[in-house]
């Protein structure tokens, strides 16, 4: 194909005309085929080569975070040293706490190697938590809580056994012996799989970034120490306690000293990690020492307690087995009767038949102080003090103080009298008695009278293990019962012969263990136990309230119908608004016929 001619170009400049053959523009307006396709093709190299590029870069960084995980789980199996023949390190037992708030999640080294070891996972946002837990181990956990086994052989508490999947109210203070979890000692070949320990974390919002991380972390733990025992713990909100918080943000001594103070440093408002103490949640913690103030009864508590249940069990006559329970002031009495009462409820055969004679005034373990109770058919098991677990007694005497003053040992041991010819109309197979700590002059005759009245089966007396320990009683054995002081005008009273001695019991003298002694924690103790009375009350779990706002509820409540009276003082009506004030009263609905009774005695 011939060349077209080009149509000549002639340009026109300031010193003449000229004519231009072969003219282009010196910008290329069209670009032929081949030039395009060759710059596709260039430009498809390149973006291939970018798109590489990226892709190999997205290809390294999976890669290394495969190789970070894959490190920090190497990290962990790492610091898991399996000595299968190191016998004696397994009696130790360290809790560790893998949070939700943490970002790393470390592990010590030196206390994992060759150590028997709890790991606990926390979501501190809903206040709950996992514990995995090999068996032989113990679990110190302080605060208030709600604990459930999921899985595993049934560990105890407190001489307990816990029944899988049901849940259990637990009262962990600071001012009473610290209880542990404790799990079975026997061997179980029960294992983990992957999805069961997923599901744990799931079904209980256990929210943690990696947790297939410790899957095969705790399958190994699992194979290792023949199973594991799985618990599951939360935050428990009673009206009682919220009140005293409540109260406390005026007046923290209750609340901080009583609750939660660990340190027992009134300038601890709150619970910190520690070396030996590790914060869950604000009010729970742990301890990372399973041993640390937590109660751990003697070989020969332990015997002498199941000797006791075995005697239980085998009694063939109708007379219950009668236990006597005595020693100084914070000798650990109630803790002890806590810890046969589980004992007795954890029998497997026939559920005894258990009833409780409180005669200790000063700290009742059922009823608010100042009272002498009766308290029948004990079923449940004790996770705390009195203030956790007050019941209505069968029957009850106001005696009106926390102590036998002279003149009134003998109103004190008629209401005892009273009391246990009261309950010889029940069949029970158990009776306990609880006694005052008062192991000195009047305190020893008001005993003398209590065993002789009563007739114990066995007398436990109790005895701190403390070096520290200062209150002291004599041993109250036989002997000492029959030279013992006695009260004239009692027996006087009650025809009782004055060479009447009673000493036909089986004696036995324990030795509690040692324990921080918080001098003091009694009148707390009294206090608490009244707000959890009073707290019962409550509608609808209201925080409490001055009794002004509970007209509306009370329809018999005029006060110009009021009657004001004292049970334990004789005291001139003038004063009685006085007394009143400030003081903690009782509101009773009197029939008609006693109008005209109380008119004549109050004028």
């Amino acid at each position: 194909m011939k060349k077209s001619k080009e149509t000549p170009v002639i340009v026109e400049t300031s010193v003449g005309k000229f004519l231009l053959r072969d003219f282009r523009p010196p910008i290329q307006l069209r670009t032929s085929p081949r030039k395009k396709k060759t710059k596709l093709k260039k430009e498809i190299k390149r973006l291939d080569e970018n798109t590489l590029t990226l892709l190999t870069n997205k290809k390294q960084q999976q890669q290394q975070q495969k190789k970070k995980q894959k490190k920090k789980i190497n990290k962990i199996k790492k610091q898991l040293n399996f000595n299968h023949n190191n016998e004696q390190q397994e009696k130790n037992s360290i809790l560790f706490i893998i949070s939700n708030d943490e970002q790393e999640n470390h592990l010590n080294d030196d206390d994992l190697t060759n150590s028997r070891y709890n790991l606990c996972f926390v979501n501190s946002k809903t206040r709950r938590g996992l514990i995995f837990s090999p068996r032989s181990s113990r679990i110190s956990l302080l605060g208030i809580f709600s604990l459930t086994q999921l899985f595993g052989p049934s560990a105890s508490l407190h001489g307990f056994n816990l029944e899988l999947l049901k849940s259990y109210s637990i009262y962990n203070l600071s001012s009473q012996s610290l209880m542990s979890i404790e799990t079975a000692t026997f061997f179980s070949k029960c294992s983990f799989n992957e999805n069961q320990i997923l599901s744990f974390f799931n079904d209980y919002h256990i929210e943690l970034s990696l947790p297939e991380i410790y899957i095969e972390f705790i399958q190994k733990l699992a194979k290792f120490h023949h199973g594991l025992s799985v618990f599951f713990i939360e935050q428990l909100e009673t009206t009682w306690i919220e009140s005293m918080k409540e109260f406390s943000n005026n007046n923290n001594h209750l609340s901080n000293q009583w609750l939660f103070n660990y340190n027992n440093n009134d300038d601890d408002e709150q619970l910190e990690n520690t070396d030996v103490f590790k914060q869950l949640w604000p009010g729970m913690g742990a301890f990372k020492d399973s041993y640390h103030h937590s109660i751990i009864y003697s070989n020969e508590i332990r015997s002498t307690t199941d000797e006791i249940i075995s005697r239980l069990s085998n009694k063939t006559i109708d007379d219950p087995l009668i236990v006597f329970v005595c020693g100084a002031k914070d000798s650990g009495k109630s803790t002890y009767l806590r810890y046969l009462i589980n004992k007795c409820l954890s029998q497997t055969d026939i559920l005894p038949k258990i009833t409780f004679l409180d005669c200790d005034i000063g700290q009742s373990e059922f009823t608010p102080s100042g009272s002498i109770s009766l308290i029948h058919n004990i079923i449940k098991p004790l996770f705390g003090p009195s203030a956790s677990h007050l019941k209505k007694p069968l029957k009850s005497f106001y005696f009106g103080n926390i102590k036998v003053e002279n003149d009134k040992i003998l109103n004190y041991l008629d209401y005892v009298k009273l009391l246990y010819d009261y309950i010889k109309n029940y069949q029970h197979d158990l009776l306990l008695i609880n006694t005052m700590g008062w192991g000195s002059d009047t305190g020893l005759i008001i005993m003398k009278e209590l065993i002789d009245l009563i007739k114990p089966t066995i007398l436990i007396q109790l005895r701190s293990s403390s070096p520290y320990f200062r209150h002291t009683m004599p041993d109250i054995n036989p002997q000492w019962s029959i030279n013992a002081s006695i009260s004239n005008i009692y027996r006087q009273t009650n025809k009782i012969p004055l060479s009447y001695s009673y000493n036909e019991y089986d004696y036995n003298l324990l030795l509690t263990p040692i324990r921080q002694h918080n001098y003091g924690k009694s009148n707390l103790t009294r206090q608490a136990c009244l707000w959890s009375y009073f707290s019962q009350i409550e509608i609808k779990q209201l925080i409490i309230k001055p009794l002004i706002d509970y007209i509306n509820y009370i329809e018999i409540l005029k006060f110009e119908k009021i009657g004001i009276g004292l049970l334990h003082r004789q005291i001139e009506p003038k004063y009685l608004l006085q007394v009143l004030n400030g003081s903690i009263i009782a509101l009773c609905r009197i029939k008609h016929d006693m109008v005209i009774t109380l008119i004549f005695i109050f004028t």
